[in-house]
């Protein structure tokens, strides 16, 4: 399998660089492979390793990409997208912010890769998360053998378990609240493509294309979550949610990929990002 990854400087310094000695230690870089798209705040388009990944240069199963310079129909798409969207997302929530244009990097993460490697299966991962065993190819290929797409949907979810962080660092339940609007949207933490079913190639160009469109504005909520999901209810495609087995009951905290089949290998440490990069204006 092909994982594939973004962040910023910012990011790999708060959970990225535990990210891939993670997939190390854990013994996932034998069998599978890496791709990092990443955004250098000291030189936007550099074309070489920035100073904070050349630690990396060496080791073959990483592949480091600058989203930077990603030219779709002649233009970088990634000022362009911040550029165009920005002035046109009012405030109204986390969710829906002149921010919003932050999630388009992962989502352009994907079409990039896709138009790089072409019809290769991949995984999508959130720089947030750890490998903690190592995982099979065959795991993949059982997940994904009926399934264009799996995925985290948390729309059945009608019971939210809230959780935050203890004292100690321990995770811990907080409180229990009926789910909203706002609490339904997919986790894409991870996301899992298969290009053995014809479609999925139509699926991220369709989710690109929110964004290049400027449909994502139709939206309620602005983010990769929900041009995700809006893209799923356009396209008739074959999905495996890997959160129906959970019931109508959140995991607390939502932490849906731990209580999920990819809870074995794999741990989402939400909450590291969002509340550091918000409060530097960042996110």
């Amino acid at each position: 399998m092909i994982f594939i990854t973004t962040f910023t400087k910012e990011i790999y310094q708060i959970c990225g660089k535990n990210l891939l000695e993670s997939f190390i230690q854990s013994g996932n870089h034998l069998e599978h492979q890496m791709y990092v798209f990443f955004e250098n705040e000291d030189d936007l388009y550099t074309e070489y390793y920035p100073e904070w990944l050349i630690e990396w240069s060496d080791k073959p199963f990483f592949t480091f990409i600058n989203l930077m310079n990603y030219e779709y129909e002649n233009k970088k798409i990634i000022p362009y997208i911040d550029e165009t969207l920005k002035p046109l997302i009012n405030f109204t929530n986390e969710y829906s912010s002149p921010r919003s244009v932050k999630w388009f990097r992962p989502v352009a993460a994907m079409n990039y890769f896709y138009e790089l490697m072409g019809n290769t299966n991949f995984s999508s991962i959130d720089a947030d998360c750890l490998f903690i065993h190592p995982v099979p190819n065959s795991f993949f290929n059982e997940m994904m053998e009926k399934s264009n797409i799996a995925f985290l949907g948390r729309e059945k979810f009608t019971i939210m378990r809230h959780g935050g962080y203890a004292a100690d660092g321990s995770y811990v339940h907080t409180n229990t609240v009926p789910s909203t609007g706002a609490d339904k949207h997919t986790e894409t933490g991870y996301i899992g493509f298969n290009f053995n079913l014809s479609g999925t190639g139509d699926f991220i160009k369709r989710n690109f294309n929110y964004w290049l469109t400027g449909d994502v504005l139709n939206l309620e909520w602005k983010t990769d979550c929900h041009t995700f999901d809006a893209t799923r209810k356009e396209l008739d495609l074959n999905y495996n949610n890997l959160c129906d087995p959970m019931g109508e009951i959140s995991p607390i905290g939502s932490r849906v990929i731990e209580d999920s089949i990819l809870g074995n290998w794999l741990i989402h440490h939400k909450g590291t990002i969002g509340p550091i990069l918000y409060s530097k204006n960042k996110l």
